[in-house]
């Protein structure tokens, strides 16, 4: 009896640690921290305006800023006419104005080639009210309230694109999956499969996590209605015919080139393609982790103009 009721308490004990380290990666995946906007457009010569807009289906309210084309800054009219527009998106841990990824130098080039621009800060970063992150399942409809703001001030969808930024990126490429919404992607240094990467991520000390990782996922659904399995830029542009670029630094060690290989495999592309840099991918020798901007900034902004130039200008 001795023996049953020690067998039944540890067995008891193992199960409540299970649960219990299953709950807090569970709950890792709605926080983030919080870092405010750094500057302004203005800073980088930009004139702009403060805009507040909706998630999509929902009351989280989102916190950006407008920036018109160079054609309309003079006037400074930040009515949106018929000029292609970009929607930004940071990445996980930075703000709208990420100074690493030079998020307001891209946005001035962008500007210089008569595209509108509009940067906002996704849930619970920035300064969007929003407290729980999702890792990229609930911030999908963030970006699609950008592009429903967008469109409610006149735009075409079919003249929106966007340009993402590691868990922005891979935002975009699943937002930008469904159909109606924006016209082509532009995503740099994304992962492809969020179950993939933190299945990687589990390494040396942590490799233990890794038998707790079908419990996170229960606990994940189960107390925040967040699907880590649906989590797969990979699997949704695989199902989409929405044009795509696939931006990576090389070098990147927090999310490794493998996946934008993947990506480009998700859209078609051969792997002497992508070797070679062909249309879809771009690995960029010597950037790490959203470093290809300043790693060959004219390249970068050449590429990403013409890419949007030939399909949001038909």
């Amino acid at each position: 009896m001795g023996l049953l009721k020690t067998t039944l308490t540890l067995l008891a004990v193992i199960a409540g640690s299970y649960v219990g380290v299953s709950s807090t990666m569970a709950s890792g995946l709605t926080r983030t921290p919080r870092f405010r906007p750094e500057n302004t457009p203005d800073a980088v010569g930009l004139f702009y305006k403060n805009v507040t807009f909706t998630s999509r289906g929902s009351e989280s309210k989102l916190s950006g800023w407008i920036i018109p084309p160079e054609i309309d800054s003079n006037s400074q009219d930040t009515k949106i006419k018929k000029s292609p527009w970009i929607v930004m998106l940071q990445g996980n841990n930075a703000s709208r104005s990420d100074r690493k990824t030079g998020m307001l130098d891209i946005a001035r080039a962008l500007v210089k080639h008569k595209f509108g621009v509009l940067m906002f800060d996704m849930r619970a970063r920035g300064d969007s009210p929003s407290a729980k992150a999702s890792a990229g399942y609930y911030e999908r409809l963030d970006l699609q309230g950008a592009s429903d703001y967008l469109v409610s001030q006149g735009s075409d969808r079919n003249r929106i694109g966007v340009l993402g930024f590691s868990l922005g990126g891979a935002v975009a490429l699943m937002a930008g999956s469904n159909p109606d919404n924006f016209k082509a992607v532009v995503s740099d240094s994304a992962f492809a499969d969020y179950s993939l990467m933190l299945k990687n991520s589990m390494k040396g000390f942590k490799r233990p996590l890794t038998l707790c990782f079908p419990g996170m996922k229960f606990m994940a659904k189960t107390m925040y209605g967040i699907d880590i399995s649906d989590i797969s830029p990979a699997r949704s542009i695989a199902r989409s015919d929405t044009p795509v670029l696939i931006i990576h630094g090389e070098e990147d060690v927090l999310i490794s080139a493998d996946h934008a290989r993947r990506l480009g495999r998700a859209v078609g592309a051969s792997f002497e393609e992508i070797d070679n840099g062909k249309e879809t991918v771009w690995i960029v020798p010597g950037a790490g982790h959203m470093e290809a901007f300043r790693t060959q900034p004219e390249t970068y902004v050449r590429n990403v103009t013409n890419f949007f130039n030939t399909h949001l200008n038909t």
